[in-house]
């Protein structure tokens, strides 16, 4: 029963801990996005 209801003080800190790497993959992933653009039109433009 106790692995079905995790105790209500770890709970919160390993959602924030989480998002924080959830939130930190998505802007590294936009970054990468918009940089490979950036080259592929200053390579298409130069």
């Amino acid at each position: 029963m106790r692995l079905a209801m995790p105790s209500g003080s770890e709970e919160p800190q390993r959602d924030a801990e989480l998002k924080r790497k959830a939130w930190r993959a998505v802007f590294l992933g936009s970054a990468l996005f918009w940089v490979v653009v950036a080259l592929l039109i200053w390579k298409y433009w130069g």
